[in-house]
Protein backbone atom coordinates (compact mmCIF):
# COMPACT_ATOMS: atom_id res chain seq x y z
CA UNK A 1 0.00 0.00 0.00
CA UNK A 2 2.91 2.38 0.85
CA UNK A 3 3.95 2.48 -2.70
CA UNK A 4 0.93 3.99 -3.63
CA UNK A 5 1.85 7.62 -1.63
CA UNK A 6 4.33 10.09 -3.09
CA UNK A 7 6.41 10.49 0.34
CA UNK A 8 9.17 8.99 1.25
CA UNK A 9 9.40 6.34 3.67
CA UNK A 10 12.48 4.55 5.90
CA UNK A 11 12.17 0.93 7.39
CA UNK A 12 14.80 0.30 9.97
CA UNK A 13 15.97 -2.10 12.08
CA UNK A 14 17.61 -0.73 15.16
CA UNK A 15 19.94 -3.59 17.48
CA UNK A 16 21.24 -1.92 20.43
CA UNK A 17 20.32 -4.41 24.00
CA UNK A 18 17.63 -5.68 21.80
CA UNK A 19 15.89 -4.81 18.22
CA UNK A 20 13.39 -2.52 17.71
CA UNK A 21 11.39 -1.48 14.01
CA UNK A 22 11.00 1.87 13.20
CA UNK A 23 9.12 3.61 10.41
CA UNK A 24 9.59 6.51 9.09
CA UNK A 25 7.77 8.90 6.68
CA UNK A 26 8.47 12.63 5.58
CA UNK A 27 4.78 13.17 5.39
CA UNK A 28 2.46 13.71 8.39
CA UNK A 29 -0.36 13.29 5.90
CA UNK A 30 0.09 9.32 6.15
CA UNK A 31 0.85 9.11 9.80
CA UNK A 32 -2.37 7.68 10.44
CA UNK A 33 -2.72 5.24 7.45
CA UNK A 34 1.23 3.77 8.49
CA UNK A 35 -0.06 3.33 11.98
CA UNK A 36 -3.25 1.91 10.97
CA UNK A 37 -1.51 -0.15 8.92
CA UNK A 38 0.86 -1.40 11.24
CA UNK A 39 -1.91 -1.99 13.74
CA UNK A 40 -3.78 -4.11 10.87
CA UNK A 41 -1.26 -5.84 9.64
CA UNK A 42 0.74 -6.87 12.97
CA UNK A 43 -2.41 -6.73 15.57
CA UNK A 44 0.64 -8.67 18.07
CA UNK A 45 3.18 -5.58 18.90
CA UNK A 46 2.81 -1.90 20.36
CA UNK A 47 3.20 0.70 17.93
CA UNK A 48 4.30 4.03 19.47
CA UNK A 49 5.79 6.80 18.34
CA UNK A 50 9.67 6.58 18.62
CA UNK A 51 10.95 9.29 20.72
CA UNK A 52 14.36 9.74 19.39
CA UNK A 53 14.94 9.54 15.38
CA UNK A 54 18.57 7.68 16.04
CA UNK A 55 20.36 5.63 18.38
CA UNK A 56 22.66 8.10 20.74
CA UNK A 57 26.12 7.56 20.66
CA UNK A 58 29.07 9.19 22.64
CA UNK A 59 32.06 10.62 21.68
CA UNK A 60 35.08 8.08 21.59
CA UNK A 61 32.55 5.45 19.71
CA UNK A 62 33.71 4.21 16.42
CA UNK A 63 31.37 3.93 13.25
CA UNK A 64 31.90 1.91 10.21
CA UNK A 65 29.27 2.68 7.57
CA UNK A 66 28.56 1.25 4.28
CA UNK A 67 25.63 1.66 1.46
CA UNK A 68 24.50 -1.36 -0.94
CA UNK A 69 25.45 -1.52 -4.30
CA UNK A 70 23.52 -3.28 -6.86
CA UNK A 71 25.55 -5.11 -9.40
CA UNK A 72 23.64 -6.12 -12.32
CA UNK A 73 20.31 -5.93 -14.05
CA UNK A 74 17.95 -3.33 -12.02
CA UNK A 75 14.04 -5.20 -10.46
CA UNK A 76 15.66 -9.03 -10.41
CA UNK A 77 16.18 -9.57 -6.39
CA UNK A 78 14.67 -12.22 -5.02
CA UNK A 79 10.64 -12.00 -4.14
CA UNK A 80 8.96 -12.99 -1.21
CA UNK A 81 7.71 -16.59 -3.48
CA UNK A 82 11.30 -17.01 -3.77
CA UNK A 83 11.78 -18.17 -0.28
CA UNK A 84 10.64 -21.13 1.97
CA UNK A 85 11.55 -18.85 4.77
CA UNK A 86 11.80 -15.59 6.25
CA UNK A 87 14.41 -13.90 4.72
CA UNK A 88 14.91 -11.03 7.30
CA UNK A 89 15.99 -13.55 9.81
CA UNK A 90 19.84 -13.67 8.25
CA UNK A 91 20.01 -9.95 9.07
CA UNK A 92 18.24 -10.57 12.54
CA UNK A 93 20.78 -13.79 13.22
CA UNK A 94 24.05 -11.33 11.53
CA UNK A 95 23.12 -8.44 13.77
CA UNK A 96 22.62 -10.38 16.94
CA UNK A 97 25.75 -11.91 16.56
CA UNK A 98 27.83 -8.70 17.43
CA UNK A 99 28.03 -6.51 20.69
CA UNK A 100 28.18 -3.22 18.37
CA UNK A 101 25.41 -1.21 17.81
CA UNK A 102 23.89 -1.32 14.27
CA UNK A 103 20.99 0.59 12.00
CA UNK A 104 20.07 -1.15 8.83
CA UNK A 105 18.08 1.51 6.81
CA UNK A 106 16.07 0.52 3.81
CA UNK A 107 14.98 4.04 2.46
CA UNK A 108 12.39 4.13 -0.71
CA UNK A 109 10.56 6.27 -2.58
CA UNK A 110 7.97 5.64 -5.08
CA UNK A 111 9.54 6.80 -8.81
CA UNK A 112 7.39 9.55 -10.27
CA UNK A 113 9.42 9.75 -13.79
CA UNK A 114 11.82 7.11 -15.75
CA UNK A 115 15.07 8.35 -16.09
CA UNK A 116 16.29 7.81 -19.88
CA UNK A 117 18.72 4.94 -18.87
CA UNK A 118 16.50 3.35 -16.93
CA UNK A 119 14.11 2.46 -19.85
CA UNK A 120 15.49 -0.69 -21.33
CA UNK A 121 15.48 -2.27 -18.24
CA UNK A 122 11.42 -1.25 -17.56
CA UNK A 123 10.78 -2.25 -21.14
CA UNK A 124 12.37 -5.55 -20.49
CA UNK A 125 10.21 -6.11 -17.16
CA UNK A 126 7.09 -4.76 -18.15
CA UNK A 127 6.84 -4.53 -21.77
CA UNK A 128 6.76 -1.35 -24.01
CA UNK A 129 3.66 -0.32 -23.10
CA UNK A 130 4.13 0.52 -19.99
CA UNK A 131 4.81 4.11 -21.02
CA UNK A 132 1.73 5.03 -22.65
CA UNK A 133 -0.77 3.21 -20.13
CA UNK A 134 -2.16 6.07 -17.68
CA UNK A 135 -0.97 4.03 -14.51
CA UNK A 136 1.65 4.83 -11.59
CA UNK A 137 4.84 3.34 -12.52
CA UNK A 138 5.12 0.21 -10.59
CA UNK A 139 8.64 0.14 -9.47
CA UNK A 140 10.60 2.36 -6.45
CA UNK A 141 13.64 4.26 -5.68
CA UNK A 142 15.90 2.09 -2.76
CA UNK A 143 18.68 2.64 -0.98
CA UNK A 144 20.05 0.57 1.66
CA UNK A 145 22.53 1.55 4.38
CA UNK A 146 23.97 0.09 7.42
CA UNK A 147 25.79 1.15 10.48
CA UNK A 148 27.16 -0.28 13.18
CA UNK A 149 29.12 1.74 16.31
CA UNK A 150 31.31 0.77 18.73
CA UNK A 151 34.07 1.61 21.12
CA UNK A 152 36.20 -0.40 18.93
CA UNK A 153 36.75 0.56 15.87
CA UNK A 154 37.93 -2.95 14.14
CA UNK A 155 35.00 -4.58 15.70
CA UNK A 156 32.26 -1.45 14.20
CA UNK A 157 34.02 -2.40 10.73
CA UNK A 158 33.39 -6.04 11.15
CA UNK A 159 30.13 -5.91 12.37
CA UNK A 160 28.77 -3.52 9.45
CA UNK A 161 30.51 -5.78 7.15
CA UNK A 162 29.24 -8.74 8.11
CA UNK A 163 25.59 -7.65 8.05
CA UNK A 164 26.56 -5.65 5.03
CA UNK A 165 27.25 -9.45 3.20
CA UNK A 166 23.83 -11.14 5.03
CA UNK A 167 22.20 -9.20 2.30
CA UNK A 168 23.55 -11.80 -0.49
CA UNK A 169 20.33 -13.59 0.31
CA UNK A 170 18.20 -11.14 -1.83
CA UNK A 171 20.73 -11.72 -4.71
CA UNK A 172 19.78 -13.15 -8.02
CA UNK A 173 21.87 -14.94 -10.97
CA UNK A 174 21.07 -11.74 -12.41
CA UNK A 175 22.29 -9.31 -10.01
CA UNK A 176 23.54 -8.78 -6.44
CA UNK A 177 23.65 -6.42 -3.46
CA UNK A 178 27.65 -5.22 -2.83
CA UNK A 179 29.16 -3.54 0.13
CA UNK A 180 30.23 0.05 -0.57
CA UNK A 181 32.23 0.31 3.26
CA UNK A 182 33.05 3.81 4.68
CA UNK A 183 34.95 3.51 8.31
CA UNK A 184 36.49 6.12 10.51
CA UNK A 185 36.26 7.78 14.35
CA UNK A 186 32.91 9.49 15.08
CA UNK A 187 34.45 12.57 14.05
CA UNK A 188 33.16 15.68 11.73
CA UNK A 189 33.56 13.40 8.68
CA UNK A 190 31.85 10.68 10.29
CA UNK A 191 29.09 13.10 11.63
CA UNK A 192 27.93 14.05 8.12
CA UNK A 193 27.26 10.29 7.05
CA UNK A 194 25.25 10.06 10.35
CA UNK A 195 23.39 13.03 9.45
CA UNK A 196 22.50 11.93 6.28
CA UNK A 197 20.85 8.85 7.38
CA UNK A 198 19.15 10.77 10.16
CA UNK A 199 17.72 13.31 7.31
CA UNK A 200 16.39 9.75 5.63
CA UNK A 201 16.66 11.52 2.22
CA UNK A 202 18.47 10.26 -0.87
CA UNK A 203 21.62 12.22 -1.51
CA UNK A 204 22.66 14.03 -4.85
CA UNK A 205 25.42 10.74 -5.38
CA UNK A 206 23.41 7.63 -3.42
CA UNK A 207 23.54 4.42 -4.15
CA UNK A 208 19.87 4.44 -5.07
CA UNK A 209 18.58 1.43 -7.66
CA UNK A 210 15.19 0.40 -8.71
CA UNK A 211 12.68 -1.98 -7.19
CA UNK A 212 9.85 -3.17 -7.57
CA UNK A 213 7.52 -4.20 -5.03
CA UNK A 214 7.49 -7.36 -4.31
CA UNK A 215 11.28 -7.59 -4.42
CA UNK A 216 10.54 -4.59 -1.77
CA UNK A 217 7.92 -6.88 0.12
CA UNK A 218 11.17 -9.40 0.72
CA UNK A 219 12.85 -6.68 2.76
CA UNK A 220 10.28 -4.63 3.99
CA UNK A 221 8.04 -6.20 6.57
CA UNK A 222 8.10 -7.35 10.26
CA UNK A 223 9.90 -11.15 10.52
CA UNK A 224 7.80 -13.71 11.98
CA UNK A 225 8.49 -13.67 15.91
CA UNK A 226 9.09 -9.78 15.84
CA UNK A 227 5.92 -10.14 17.92
CA UNK A 228 8.33 -10.11 21.18
CA UNK A 229 10.44 -6.83 19.98
CA UNK A 230 9.06 -3.01 19.93
CA UNK A 231 7.96 -1.89 16.59
CA UNK A 232 8.21 2.15 16.94
CA UNK A 233 6.94 4.90 13.93
CA UNK A 234 8.74 8.62 13.52
CA UNK A 235 7.45 11.79 12.36
CA UNK A 236 9.76 14.15 10.37
CA UNK A 237 9.39 16.85 13.48
CA UNK A 238 11.63 14.13 15.54
CA UNK A 239 14.76 14.60 13.09
CA UNK A 240 16.91 16.41 15.56
CA UNK A 241 19.74 14.58 16.13
CA UNK A 242 20.68 13.83 19.99
CA UNK A 243 24.36 13.95 20.06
Amino acid sequence: MLQQYSARFSFEIWKDEGFSFHFFSSSKSVEGMLKGQLSSVYPQVVVKRSKTSVPLFKDGDYVSSCSLVLHGVELNLKCPHDFHYDPLRHILEAMNGHDSRIIVQVLFERLRKIPKDKRIVLTQKYGEDLFFRDTKIPVLKCLIRITAVSEDGYQARESCEHVARTFSVFDSDRCQLIPKIVSYPLIRTSYNTLVNMAKRDFPFFSNRFMVSVPELASMVHLPVGAGDCGVEYSKPSLSTLPW
